[in-house]
């Protein structure tokens, strides 16, 4: 990858219009995470009125602006900005921004002053949900100040139900994250978009896990494209028992839970709070949680060089071939890809978090 490739734009976040291309001196940006992140800019070499850069980078009007870091004009992240910090001294501006999953935390099913509603779903399947929710959250036009350009897929039918009380005051990323936890729960991607000078994002829901292009690698290929790879298995996290708790209390409060069968090993339970009065409910979030820490589990991390990042999907899976090896055994091991990242001071190398399969 050459450095010149990568650009940064900043876009208006209701509209969707390009705004400005902007060179920053040096950034990182992340994807599959909520994680803050940073874009440094000189001021004095950019040329911009103290009005233009106040309003260009959001000074009074936090998430009103989005960084897109862009590869070859394809954006990779985009990023709410929502904090900055000057200083005088160099006319550095360093600019904080951070996954559109943070506004989600902020944002209910309802306007304030809805909090009496009943929010009662059926008929739907666990991706029509998150579908459901998203749409509310993101796009409804509960005020003039609510819709993002986000794209939905189509809603999908299905079996599941999903109550939701307004006095509970859940969040849209507490709604999403606990239908990402049920049991074959989808995972959720906002993939960047632009079309044309148009920015925004795709909502991609898994089925249920998320999909991309494949990418394959040689763990002792002469001539090395994966760097800092790091294997690690994980065990403290694993249990045998969930004991699910509802809403109630004492002797009234809904129980449950999910056991392991004895081959599974030293017994090891935990916990899990639900909130509500469905002991069903309870009971299959009980078994999802306890499914996803039944087993070891093997995490591996490395850098990638040259790699298309353009091409590059949450989901993706990266194919290792390794033989000789001290401890990963000789064949191919699957890495589903969970989250990347990029720093532009080593544009070529690209971080990932992965999940082996």
């Amino acid at each position: 990858m050459e450095k010149n490739l990568w650009s940064t734009v900043i876009w208006d976040a209701q509209s969707g219009d390009r705004l400005e291309e902007v060179e920053a001196s040096g950034g990182t940006w992340q994807r599959g995470a909520v994680t803050e992140q940073s874009h440094v800019f000189p001021l004095r070499n950019l040329g911009l009125s103290r009005a233009v850069a106040h309003d260009l980078f959001g000074k009074d009007r936090p998430r009103d602006r989005v960084l897109a870091q862009c590869w070859d004009g394809t954006p990779v992240y985009h990023g709410l900005l929502i904090d900055s910090d000057y200083a005088p001294e160099t006319g550095a501006l360093t600019v904080k921004h951070i996954d559109v999953r943070e506004l989600a935390a902020a944002r209910w099913l309802y306007g304030i002053g809805g909090s009496s509603q009943t929010f009662d779903w059926g008929g739907l399947s666990w991706r029509g949900m998150a579908r459901r929710i998203a749409r509310i959250i993101f796009t409804d036009p509960i005020s003039p100040a609510w819709p993002l350009p986000v794209t939905l897929p189509a809603e999908e039918a299905g079996n599941e139900s999903f109550p939701i009380y307004g006095y509970e005051f859940r969040s849209g990323e507490s709604l999403l994250t606990d239908v990402e936890e049920m049991p074959n729960g989808p995972d959720l991607d906002f993939h960047p978009r632009k079309t044309g000078n148009q920015f925004g994002w795709d909502l991609r829901i898994g089925s249920p896990y998320l999909s991309g292009p494949s990418f394959e690698y040689h763990l002792q290929a002469e001539e090395q494209q994966l760097t800092d790879v790091n294997v690690k298995t994980v065990g403290q996290e694993k249990v045998t028992g969930v004991h699910g708790i509802g809403d109630g209390s004492e002797w009234d409060m809904v129980r449950g839970g999910a056991a392991a069968p004895v081959s599974a090993g030293l017994a090891r339970d935990t916990k899990l709070t639900v909130k509500t009065a469905n002991r069903t409910t309870v009971d299959k979030r009980s078994a999802g949680y306890l499914a996803s820490r039944l087993n070891t589990y093997q995490q591996w991390s490395f850098s990638v060089q040259d790699i298309d990042v353009a091409a590059l999907r949450l989901g993706s899976i990266l194919q290792v071939h390794s033989r000789g090896d001290e401890w990963v055994n000789d064949g191919i091991t699957q890495h589903r890809v969970l989250g990347f990242a990029g720093d532009l001071s080593t544009p070529s190398t690209i971080s990932l978090t992965l999940e082996t399969i």
